[in-house]
C-alpha cells in the first residue's frame, strides 16, 4: 500500500493514494573560523583556497601558486577528477587529521571540502577548516600557527595524494564571501550562528520520532501543497530551483499551478513559500509495482540559500550503502497508521535493509526491484507513514549529507518485517542529470 498524504476536499481536488507513510554541539564563546588552501603538484596540481575568520571580523584568504614545471600535459584532468573522488574525500578526512592531532594549533572544530573542480594545470580542491581562538590571540599568530601545522603535516602525514611544494599567502576576505562559500556547498546543515552543524546533533528522534531539534537542522526538507488543500508529499531541494520527490505524489493531479512548496520547520508558518512552475515524472512509472517512483518539480524562481534553506548533495552513481547503516527519514507525516499530518517537522533514524531480506517471503515477498531500497527495523516501530510520502532519507558522510532514498511505500506504518522502501536514488541519478542538468 502507499503512503496516503492529508485528507482534502474530492469536490476541489482528487484524492491522491499515497504509498506510505509518514510517519549543539559546542557552544563557541569566541570562534575563529578559518578556510585554508593549498597548491601542490601530484602528478597533476591540487589548489586548496583557504580564509580565515577571527572575532573581531579579521578574514584573511590564502592563495597559492601551483608549481607544474610542464610535468604531464597530457593528463585528462576531467577523468582524474572522477576517478579520484574517493581519494579527495579520503584527502580531506586526512588534512582534517593534522589539526586535529597537533596540539599547537588551538581547537580544532571540522573541515569541508567545498569544491573539486578541473584546472588547466591539474586540480584544485577549495576546502574550509574550522578553529576555536581565544579573542586575544593576534591574527598574525594564529596564521603563523596555521601555516607551521600545516607544512609540518604535509612532511609527514601520508597522504591519498601525494603532495609537495606547498606555497602560500593570505590576503584579506569578508564575513559574506566566506558565507556564500558555505551556502555553495551541498549538504551542509547550519547553525543561526553560521557554524555548522554536526551530524553527532542528530538524534533519533514519523512513527516513534521526534519534532526536529532547532531551525536549519534539515534545511532540504520542504512541503509540497496543494493550494486550497494543504500538505500532500514531503520534497527535498537538489538545486536553487529543483525538488527531488515521488511520481506517485502527482497521479491525480500533474498541473503545477496548483501546487506550492514550503521551506521550514514548520508548515504553518512556513519559513519559505514557493510556486511550483513546472512537474517531471518519471516516463516509466507503474503504479501498480511501485517503479520508478521519482518526480522532479521545479519552482518559478530561486530560492536564496540560508541557514533554514540549503540543498542537499546527490550521490554518486556508484555509492553503495551497506546494510544496517544508519539513515534519517524526516517528514510531516502521521505519527500513527491513517493518522494526521504533523504541523512540526519530525525525523527519525532507521537502517539499510538489504534487498534480499526485504525480498523474503514474510516480508515483501521479491517486490523489491533494483530501484528501490529497504530502511528501517525488521522489527517496526520507527518508520516513515502517510504524509511522508516523497521526503528525504539521508546519509552522513564526514558531516556532508546525500539523500540516498525518497520515501515511496510501504505496508501500513511501522509494521514487523514491513520496513519502509524508498527509491533508491543512486539508479536514477542518470535520470535527474538528463532532466536537470545537476
Amino acid at each position: 500500500m502507499m503512503y496516503a498524504p492529508v485528507e482534502f476536499s474530492e469536490t476541489e481536488y482528487p484524492r491522491i493514494e499515497y504509498q506510505r507513510r509518514q510517519q549543539q554541539f559546542w557552544d563557541p564563546i569566541r570562534l575563529s573560523l578559518f578556510t585554508l588552501a593549498i597548491v601542490a603538484i601530484i602528478g597533476i596540481t591540487i589548489g586548496i583556497v583557504t580564509h580565515f575568520v577571527v572575532e573581531d571580523s579579521l578574514f584573511y584568504h590564502l592563495d597559492s601558486r601551483p608549481l607544474m614545471n610542464g610535468i604531464y600535459p597530457e593528463v585528462n584532468c576531467i577523468s582524474l577528477f572522477r576517478s579520484f573522488h574517493v581519494q579527495f574525500t579520503q584527502f580531506g578526512v586526512a588534512m582534517s587529521r593534522i589539526f586535529r592531532r597537533s596540539s599547537g594549533v588551538g581547537r580544532f572544530i571540522k573541515s569541508h571540502v567545498i569544491k573539486i573542480s578541473p584546472d588547466e594545470q591539474g586540480v584544485n580542491i577549495l576546502m574550509v577548516l574550522m578553529f576555536r581562538y581565544p579573542s586575544t590571540d593576534s591574527a598574525e599568530r594564529i596564521k603563523k600557527k596555521i601555516e607551521r601545522t600545516l607544512y609540518q603535516g604535509l612532511k609527514i602525514k601520508h597522504l591519498p595524494l601525494s603532495i609537495n611544494k606547498p606555497s602560500f599567502s593570505l590576503t584579506p576576505i569578508d564575513s559574506k564571501k566566506m558565507r556564500n562559500l558555505l551556502n555553495s556547498r551541498c549538504g551542509i546543515r547550519m547553525l543561526s550562528s553560521n557554524m555548522p552543524l554536526p551530524a553527532s546533533s542528530t538524534t533519533e528522534r514519523i512513527v516513534q520520532g521526534r519534532e526536529t531539534a532547532m531551525e536549519g537542522e534539515w534545511p532540504w526538507q520542504a512541503s509540497l501543497q496543494l493550494i486550497g488543500a494543504g500538505h500532500q508529499c514531503g520534497a527535498t531541494l537538489i538545486s536553487n530551483t529543483w525538488l527531488l520527490t515521488a511520481a506517485h505524489c502527482f497521479r491525480k493531479n500533474r498541473d503545477p499551478s496548483k501546487w506550492i512548496a514550503t521551506f521550514g520547520t514548520t508548515i504553518t508558518p512556513p519559513a519559505v513559500k514557493q510556486s511550483i512552475g513546472r512537474i517531471i515524472i518519471h516516463e516509466d512509472y507503474h503504479r501498480e509495482s511501485n517503479e520508478n517512483d521519482i518526480a522532479l518539480a521545479q519552482l518559478t524562481s530561486r530560492v536564496e540559500f540560508s541557514n533554514v534553506v540549503q540543498r542537499v548533495c546527490l550521490p554518486d552513481p556508484s555509492m553503495n550503502l551497506p546494510p544496517k547503516t544508519s539513515v534519517f527519514v524526516t517528514g510531516f507525516g502521521s505519527i500513527v497508521d491513517d493518522g494526521p499530518t504533523q504541523n512540526k517537522l519530525r525525523q527519525a533514524r532507521v537502517e539499510t535493509i538489504g534487498s534480499d531480506v526485504c525480498n523474503r517471503k514474510d516480508v515483501y515477498d521479491g517486490l523489491i526491484t533494483p530501484g528501490m531500497l529497504c530502511a528501517g527495523f525488521m522489527e517496526g516501530k520507527v518508520d516513515a507513514c502517510k504524509g511522508d510520502s516523497g521526503g528525504p532519507l539521508v546519509y552522513d558522510n564526514q558531516d556532508i549529507w546525500y539523500i540516498v532514498g525518497i520515501v515511496s511505500w510501504g505496508q501500513s506504518c511501522a509494521l514487523p518485517n514491513k520496513p519502509g522502501v524508498y527509491t533508491r536514488v543512486t539508479k536514477y541519478r542518470n535520470w535527474i542529470t538528463s532532466k536537470t542538468g545537476i
